[in-house]
């Protein structure tokens, strides 16, 4: 399989979603190199707290060491390869092997080893017996890190999409907090078909997500708006890098009007409590301003397996009184094998708001689009599992390519829009996806 592809990207061969070997490649060329979201900060506050999580294809224990710093430690004993956490979360000073007694410190240190005097040679290095420790990277709360001495900095590695997720941040106050420990759930389908979902899929929302218009979620058509707001028009800007990260992000603008003419000498922040408006405009840049006002939902990717979803919506399914809340959703899709992936999800609140903000902003993303939600989560979930099981099932080179084409050429460059990186003015469009198959196709090259 050839995945040479040049600035036209328009098709990825179907065995790229089933095929173990491509996985085998992939954790290698894609994911290794790469920076991937472990959690937050806030899920490790404590000296001792820790989580246990995956980087790439190894499991490792995140940790907050004695002396503050937060480690990602393989989680596999250095002389036999026991695992050394069953537990998904807790608190340990020390990490002890249930197989032989080793014990390490909480910052990868091995620090106890039975019988060292009496039954080990002298020369036994015992620091040469420390945990594998993956370089960890906090970024405003956010745990990057990976297992690559060579990757580029963190800050480097995320280019332009950093930006445009300090803005998000930015516009509800800045400082966010993490509700719980994160939502977990194992799905049909290769790692990849969740994640392109995310770079920037608005063509599956009348198909897929009928039901939840029919709800009132996004009022009686997807061009309006939400509910209450008739005679308004949705329109979408697509962002993509180089490095295959993107963000897709839907505009609330009068009916017949362009991005361009919205009023941002009174920025509007739907989801946001209006009387709070003036406050959150001051807290950011005119830049900033120029990108977050009017925008009712934004999505995208941190390529490679990370992925985030901040949106407005008026009700919690069937409660007509509650007002237009936001919610910000924070997702890892994780390879189990070529065909499962486990996906992650971090609820995030503005600790700007009030309370009972906080509140409704969890509750609406817990209902709507999570691991138990009633709407989203199963009508995508089902899509998922159903490409798996046809591509699974289908002959070599039966069906074709998986197509890439939506949009091409049809696009517009969004014209004085802020931020790094191409924007693209097209409210259908698989802009992002391309960037996003663009950058797997060029670490993972020929197989």
């Amino acid at each position: 399989m050839s995945f040479e592809f040049d600035d036209s990207v328009r098709a990825v061969d179907r065995r790229a979603f089933i095929d173990s070997g491509v996985l085998d490649i992939e954790l290698d060329r894609v994911f290794r190199p790469s920076w991937q979201l472990l959690g937050f900060a806030d899920e490790v506050r404590e000296p001792g707290d820790y989580v246990v999580r995956t980087l790439g294809r190894d499991e490792v224990v995140v940790v907050r060491a004695e002396d503050g710093e937060v480690h990602a430690l393989h989680n596999s004993c250095t002389h036999r390869g026991t695992r050394l956490c069953s537990a998904s979360l807790g608190n340990a000073a020390h990490l002890r092997c249930s197989y032989h007694g080793w014990t390490f410190a909480n910052d990868g240190r091995l620090v106890g080893v039975p019988a060292l005097r009496s039954a080990y040679p002298p020369d036994f290095d015992r620091s040469g017996h420390d945990l594998p420790t993956a370089r960890v990277v906090c970024r405003r709360g956010f745990l990057f890190a990976t297992w690559d001495t060579q990757a580029p900095e963190l800050e480097d590695y995320l280019g332009g999409i950093a930006w445009y997720l300090d803005a998000l941040l930015d516009c509800g106050g800045g400082q966010w907090e993490v509700c719980g420990p994160p939502q977990r759930v194992r799905a049909k389908g290769n790692w990849k078909i969740p994640t392109d979902n995310f770079a920037g899929d608005g063509y599956h929302m009348r198909t897929t997500h009928q039901i939840a218009l029919d709800q009132g979620i996004y009022g009686d058509t997807l061009a309006n708006g939400t509910r209450g707001r008739a005679g308004t028009d949705l329109v979408a800007v697509n962002i993509a890098t180089p490095d295959g990260h993107s963000l897709r992000a839907g505009y609330v603008v009068e009916s017949g009007s362009s991005l361009e003419e919205r009023d941002l000498t009174a920025p509007q922040f739907p989801g946001y409590p209006p009387e709070r408006w003036a406050e959150l405009a001051s807290a950011q840049t005119p830049e900033q301003v120029r990108f977050t006002s009017h925008c009712e939902v934004a999505h995208g990717v941190v390529f490679p397996n990370t992925v985030f979803l901040s949106v407005a919506h008026d009700r919690a399914v069937g409660e007509d009184t509650d007002p237009l809340t936001r919610y910000l959703v924070v997702r890892t899709h994780v390879p189990v094998s070529a065909r499962e992936t486990e996906c992650l999800y971090w609820t995030l609140v503005p600790t700007a708001m009030d309370r009972e903000w906080r509140r409704r902003s969890y509750r609406f993303q817990a209902r709507t689009q999570s691991a138990g939600g009633i709407l989203f989560e199963m009508d995508d979930f089902e899509n998922f599992a159903r490409i798996d099981a046809a591509l699974a099932r289908s002959a070599p080179g039966r069906g074709g390519a998986v197509d890439l084409t939506l949009g091409t050429g049809r696009g517009t460059p969004a014209r004085d829009f802020p931020g790094p990186a191409q924007a693209e003015a097209a409210t259908l469009s698989e802009h992002n996806q391309r960037a996003f198959y663009r950058r797997w196709a060029e670490l993972v090259g020929e197989l």
